[in-house]
């Protein structure tokens, strides 16, 4: 009984030997093409299916260990080095005051176009070396803290919102130091000393944005809705000699739709009830075609 027992195992698990007698016996060739192909088709399906997933999961697990005043998540990331391409999906960031939401995009660096060192920094017609499209961005202000705790500390109130910061609290003090001997830094001539002379103009395409400014604690959010945005960034020379360059954003939006809409979980009373409501909300302005010209200066550096 103990043999035959000891024979059906032996059956049931064959040893190397066996196996090897078996590869020999049969055609081998053809049985280890058929176990390549099959792990090359298991390889194929991770790396079309969950790699850049896995990748998105290593990615959100560094970045929120390292950065901890907000949370990121990345669903899904991958990247080409031939094409410069880089490519991303379900991105989102969350702080106390503020969350950008990104259904998916993609960012092209186009790194084969020569550089020219001698390049000027603030070129708007400059070639574009970065490219960037999004789809169902999302831009959403719901709280402003760091106000909240200045007009906190201005009227003599006990701090509820933030926990003052040593870095923090010695700035504040700085700030309040006499002016007379800072000294202005101005930006480095050296055109090599910045990056814009790598980048200097970044073309974004946007589609289906929403920004949203309210909290539940607001009978009504204010929303402005676009279906497409063509933004242009360039920098060029500053209006001031005490500021280190001027930033340019340019572009048009499409499909424009300013809304008031109903805060969600909002439990106050309703004084001012709008006249009336379109689809999600009361429209205060729409329009087909916005264009936008935005200038800013960059202060200078204090040293």
């Amino acid at each position: 009984m103990e043999g035959h027992v000891a024979k059906n195992n032996e059956s049931t698990f064959p040893s190397f030997v066996d196996l090897d007698d078996f590869l020999n016996k049969h055609n081998s060739n053809f049985i280890w093409l058929l176990v390549a192909t099959i792990l090359s088709c298991g390889w194929i399906i991770y790396l079309t299916y969950y790699n850049s997933r896995n990748i998105g999961l290593i990615l959100t697990l560094i970045i929120n260990r390292l950065y901890k005043d907000g949370y990121i998540h990345i669903g899904s990331f991958s990247f080409s080095v031939l094409s410069g391409k880089v490519m991303f999906r379900d991105v989102y960031y969350i702080n106390q005051d503020m969350s950008i939401r990104i259904q998916d995009g993609f960012l092209i660096f186009r790194w084969w176009k020569m550089y020219n060192p001698k390049q000027k920094q603030h070129d708007p017609k400059a070639e574009t070396r970065l490219y960037l499209t999004v789809n169902g961005f999302e831009f959403h202000v719901y709280n402003r803290t760091d106000l909240y705790a200045q007009l906190q500390e201005t009227f003599g109130l006990e701090p509820t919102l933030i926990t003052p910061k040593k870095e923090e609290e010695k700035g504040r003090e700085d700030r309040h130091k006499s002016l007379e001997s800072v000294n202005i830094k101005a930006e480095s001539p050296d055109p090599t000393s910045s990056w814009r002379s790598l980048i200097p103009v970044i073309k974004v395409n946007i589609s289906t944005g929403r920004l949203a400014f309210g909290n539940h604690y607001l009978p009504q959010t204010l929303c402005v809705n676009f279906e497409d945005a063509f933004l242009t960034y360039a920098t060029k020379p500053p209006s001031s000699h005490l500021d280190q360059y001027m930033h340019i954003v340019k572009g048009s939006l499409e499909n424009v739709r300013v809304m008031l809409v109903p805060s969600p979980r909002y439990l106050g009373m309703q004084n001012d009830e709008p006249p009336r409501l379109m689809g999600e909300g009361f429209v205060v302005m729409q329009s087909n075609d916005v264009d936008i010209y935005y200038y800013q200066d960059e202060p200078g550096k204090l040293a």
